[in-house]
């Protein structure tokens, strides 16, 4: 052995250690990767609290190493420095060891004995240990254990022998203007790992050749972070799982290594997986958190059942200006499996996920940065990217937050905000952008809260005309509460089509009003699934929670007034009263007499309505859709303000409409008969067509189903 250098990993041992029988002095055991080594060889199954040290032999040298109290710590020292560490250790004395090569023995000086080396194939080493010419005890090397997977996790590559203490990493030299640094390894060859982006949210910077990676913090870094390639496994934590592709810095002056270490997927990229969309969870209280658990994510399970590489993303509002949610809400998309596939759930932070028991200290900038913290320390960064197959997914937090006011919620205070970016984060996307490859031939979602539908300050314009670059390009978009898709013909991706902006109904519809499901434009809660081939969108369809995948559409009597007895509302009157409310919900005239149907997520170009015989398919005619702002959902908005007795004008939302009229020659609906609606959808590049149908008027009387409106 050319080298012999020290590394000691007190890590936490989870599962069961490979029995340890007794042995005769002398017994020899095989060096290979990292080991326990132990003075408590009684011959009995292997615990945590035996564990004195874990070593790894791999070279020459003189190193210092620190001492722990217990092996149930996890931290990793390396020449002194440690580069990964939790709070959970005890430091106690720091003892130098000296390690000199002698023929077939090696000895540490500061331990009284020394390890015979009995055998050297192939790399694997076989020693003995004996404390003093007159004592010899038997000691055995053990391989850890870890989680319930046998690991022999990989030590930093030693520096090369002329090379001083911290100067370079894996062949690579650093400078020393630099405090971040480290080390991206490959889990199955051990080597490092090129091309691999590396981010502290301010600057980002790909691996060399060697798998280095070296940068200047920002004064604001909290975490390191990597943006996960396609070829490998997203990096998820222990029990509860979930995306840990981050480590938590403080830079101090002094550099930083932070190492990661990324396991290959088994089968290369995924050219083809599943993308899920969810718009705000926003969970208040316990019962919310219940319902989203107990609802939307056995819902997202049951709708992907068999679908092999799975990945969700939430669109912000996680909570509700309710930081007592964040462990409910944690642990509620935590482990997620689908069978054998494990789901992880990425985050994108929202303006109620901001922290209001954060002070407000009128600096915006400041204010920012404070507010996040909670969500960072949850789920990890705010703005931040990772790839799968063909796709750059990039998360990014649109809330600009300004000053405080009261809130009915759990904190008692909520952010005022604006949307849009900061000059750094604007600077940060670019530098990321930057070092994706081929980029003309590669799809790019990028996610955040709010809308950019027609926003043209704060850098949303610069966001739109990065998006471009790529062969494909999609927003997804949270915050509203109901859908909506738009179509940003101003803004065209290599491949002539126009940057695409989904906007996601709500998890929580309006607010998990109790014994209904519906968001504010009248579609179920719900989520939204995009079947992912290539660098492009195969397919992609709304689902509601706990409804068929084809339901997408319900159809209406134009002509019904309802609850005539208390607030009536109707659906051909432009402008209606809510008692004394001073808001106004708006009908359209164009419905009188008319079939009208709402198209759960429909646009005016991808979609057409017809009405035809039930009996033949035969046509009968054309539905015309009503412009976005041209209406209200009447039938929605009657059930709130009746039903639930709602008092704001949240519940007549005409933002976005979905609503489209078709007037039988009778002027009567609900005397027509051998009729259906048939909505169909024609994908944007034209190579998927759905259709959905719908034969029965929804009534009044529909409204008092359970999870109706």
């Amino acid at each position: 052995m050319k080298n012999l250098k020290l590394l000691l990993f007190a890590a936490i041992c989870a599962a069961t250690l490979l029995s340890c029988e007794k042995e005769d002095p002398f017994q020899p055991a095989t060096i290979q990767g990292t080991w326990v080594f132990s003075e408590a060889n009684t011959g009995t199954q292997w615990k945590e609290l035996n564990i004195d040290k874990i070593y790894y032999f791999d070279g020459a040298g003189t190193y210092t190493v620190k001492t722990l109290k217990s092996g149930i710590s996890k931290v990793t020292f390396y020449n002194g420095k440690v580069y990964e560490e939790e709070s959970s250790y005890e430091q106690t004395d720091t003892k130098s060891y000296t390690v000199k090569c002698a023929g077939d023995k090696y000895k540490f000086e500061s331990v009284s004995g020394e390890f015979v080396l009995t055998a050297s194939v192939d790399g694997k080493m076989t020693f003995a240990f004996s404390s003093s010419a007159s004592e010899v005890k038997g000691y055995k090397l053990c391989q850890v254990s870890q989680f319930g997977k046998s690991v022999t996790p990989d030590p930093p590559t030693p520096q090369e022998p002329d090379e001083p203490e911290g100067t370079s990493i894996n062949g690579t030299k650093l400078d020393e203007s630099n405090d971040l640094v480290g080390l991206v390894t490959d889990s199955s060859t051990k080597k490092g790992i090129p091309g691999v982006v590396v981010s502290d949210g301010y600057d980002c910077v790909a691996t060399d050749a060697n798998g280095v990676y070296q940068f200047k913090s920002n004064s604001l870094t909290r975490l390191v972070y990597i943006s996960t390639p396609s070829e490998y496994a997203v990096p998820v934590g222990s029990v509860p799982s979930k995306p840990e592709f981050y480590k938590s810095v403080k830079p101090d002056g002094t550099v930083i290594r932070t190492d990661f270490t990324l396991t290959p997927l088994a089968d290369g990229k995924e050219t083809n997986w599943t993308f899920v969309g969810i718009g705000d969870p926003q969970c208040a209280t316990s019962s919310n958190a219940s319902r989203y658990s107990g609802e939307t994510i056995p819902d997202i399970k049951k709708t992907t059942a068999g679908k092999k590489s799975v990945y969700a993303m939430t669109l912000g509002d996680i909570v509700f200006d309710s930081t007592d949610m964040w462990p409910s809400m944690k642990t509620s998309m935590s482990s997620v499996y689908n069978g054998a596939w494990f789901i992880p759930f990425f985050q994108t932070i929202g303006n109620h996920d901001h922290d209001s028991l954060k002070p407000d200290t009128s600096d915006d900038a400041m204010d920012d940065y404070v507010a996040t913290s909670t969500f960072e320390g949850v789920f990890g960064p705010c703005n931040y990217s990772f790839n799968r197959g063909d796709v750059h997914v990039v998360s990014m937090d649109d809330i600009i937050v300004s000053s405080k006011k009261s809130s009915s919620k759990s904190n008692k205070y909520t952010w005022s905000y604006s949307g849009g970016f900061t000059d750094k984060q604007l600077a940060w996307l670019k530098k990321d952008l930057e070092l994706v490859p081929d980029k003309a031939n590669k799809m790019i979602f990028v996610c955040c809260h709010i809308q950019f539908r027609t926003a043209t300050t704060n850098h949303y314009p610069d966001v739109m005309r990065l998006m471009t670059e790529f062969k494909e390009a999609h927003l997804m978009i949270g915050h509203t509460h109901y859908t909506q898709n738009y179509l940003h013909t101003s803004y065209k991706t290599k491949n002539g089509m126009s940057l695409y902006e989904h906007i996601h109904g709500s998890a929580c519809g309006a607010w998990w009003t109790t014994t209904s499901s519906s968001t504010v434009t009248g579609e179920p809660s719900g989520y939204t699934v995009y079947d992912i081939e290539g660098p492009h969108i195969k397919d992609w369809h709304f689902k509601g929670t706990n409804r068929s995948a084809d339901e997408q559409l319900r159809v209406f009597d134009g002509n019904e007034v309802y609850y005539q007895s208390k607030y009536p509302l109707d659906w051909y009157t432009a402008s209606q009263k809510v008692g004394t409310y001073t808001f106004t919900v708006k009908g359209n005239a164009n419905y009188k007499g008319c079939f009208v149907a709402t198209v759960f997520n429909d646009d005016n170009t991808f979609w057409k309505v017809e009405l035809r015989k039930k009996s033949t398919g035969a046509k009968i005619g054309d539905f015309k859709r009503v412009a976005d702002g041209g209406s209200t959902n009447i039938a929605m908005s009657a059930f709130y303000y009746n039903e639930k007795n709602k008092t704001t004008d949240s519940y007549c939302s005409k933002t976005a409409s979905h609503y489209w009229y078709y007037k039988p020659a009778s002027g009567m609906p609900a005397d027509e008969d051998d009729w259906e609606v048939v909505a169909t959808h024609t994908l944007p590049a034209g190579d998927v067509v759905h259709t959905y149908k719908c034969s029965t008027l929804t009534k009044q009387s529909d409204f008092s189903k359970a999870f109706y409106y």
